[in-house]
């Protein structure tokens, strides 16, 4: 038994004659027994009856240009859609691969920073670790407290650092004795004094001084300044250590035992028996042992931090001038051995860095042929 929905499906067909006897026929029992589908029957018929029976419209007469002109524009519309989207991949694949060379020469720039080969010279094998900002030497009289800034220990205002100085330096000169003439007027000058001294003769009579020189540690920089005029600089090198936290931390636990002593005493005024006196006595003992041990460690911070230290080697350079001689083919073997070791080195470095070059770039050389791939794809489909 055929039901209402496939009915209406098949009414249209039936009106317009395309459905075969059997469908026809079951058809047909359906709309005499179902009220609602032969109402939609008559309905339909009456409507297509309708538009057979209306007049033709006549289309105007510039109907085909219009719509002519109208796909034209369509048409328009669509090529600057696609020149668009061509216009925006060539700016895409230009920034990218402008993005990828940036990383890749960043990358190179930093490989072959990592790879560079300092020179054995020494003047370039010279040090500075100086820190900046050295504050000036002042005394302190007062206690001072630590206290704490997003996390990190600072210092209350006016309060100055402790800082300890040390400078390594090697001269060569001329002539060692003048040398050190000008060295002491220096330090003599500068408020400080030559800690250590001794001298070195070598066979071929020229000396050697080595100085430990204690400066005023505001004169610091400008001593070491001075003294590298004096000859030609070998080695140098200056090093500086801030040990404020260190020395006010030694100090705040220093007043701290001084008070826990001061209360040990007058429990010890106070005890009533041998064997509590003889306990606190104890106790009293330990902390006025870890009191000299403090106070000694300040005030070796407070030497080191009041002056600053100067390890100064001064050498004697020979000015005997070599005789010209006639080169010789002497050792061209072991020459030439050593330059065709250092091709081989050489080559073999060569060839290292361009496995690493080619490592770097075939990602990105990844990226760009699928940019390209890409790119190609939407321009066959314009």
């Amino acid at each position: 038994m055929m039901d209402c929905k496939k009915a209406l499906q098949l009414i249209p067909r039936y009106i317009d004659g395309e459905l075969d006897v059997s469908q026809k026929e079951e058809l047909e029992k359906h709309i005499e027994s179902c009220e609602s589908c032969r109402k939609e029957y008559q309905l339909e018929k009456n409507i297509i009856e309708s538009l057979k029976n209306m007049p033709p419209l006549e289309l105007p007469e510039d109907f085909n240009k219009k719509i002519h002109e109208k796909l034209v524009y369509q048409k328009n519309i669509l090529e600057k859609k696609k020149e668009r989207l061509k216009k925006t991949l060539t700016v895409a694949v230009i920034a990218a691969s402008f993005i990828l060379m940036t990383v890749f020469v960043v990358n190179i720039f930093k490989f072959d920073k990592s790879s560079r080969i300092e020179s054995s010279a020494p003047l370039n094998n010279i040090k500075m670790t100086q820190s900046a900002d050295l504050s000036k030497k002042e005394g302190i009289n007062n206690e001072v407290n630590m206290f704490s800034i997003t996390g990190q220990r600072g210092l209350l205002a006016g309060t100055s650092r402790k800082i300890t100085k040390n400078a390594t330096v090697s001269l060569e000169v001329e002539d060692v004795n003048v040398c050190y003439d000008k060295v002491f007027k220096l330090v003599k000058e500068a408020e400080g004094f030559i800690e250590s001294s001794d001298e070195t003769v070598f066979t071929d009579n020229t000396k050697r001084i080595n100085l430990v020189l204690k400066v005023r540690e505001d004169k610091f920089e400008s001593v070491i300044s001075q003294i590298k005029e004096f000859g030609k600089v070998t080695a140098l090198r200056i090093d500086s250590k801030d040990v404020t936290e260190q020395y006010y931390d030694l100090k705040a636990r220093l007043k701290n035992l001084e008070i826990e002593e001061q209360k040990l005493q007058d429990i010890m005024n106070k005890a009533s028996t041998v064997k509590e006196m003889l306990e606190v006595e104890s106790e009293i003992n330990r902390i006025r042992s870890e009191i000299e041990s403090m106070k000694e460690q300040l005030k070796v911070w407070e030497n080191l931090t009041s002056l600053g230290t100067i390890n100064l080697s001064i050498k004697e350079v020979s000015k005997v001038e070599q005789p010209t001689t006639l080169v010789s083919f002497k050792g061209i073997g072991r020459d030439m051995k050593l330059a065709f070791i250092n091709n081989v080195n050489f080559l073999i470095f060569f060839i290292k860095k361009l496995i690493i070059i080619l490592v770097i770039v075939l990602p990105y050389g990844a990226l760009a042929f699928i940019g390209y791939k890409v790119y190609i794809y939407f321009k066959k489909r314009r």
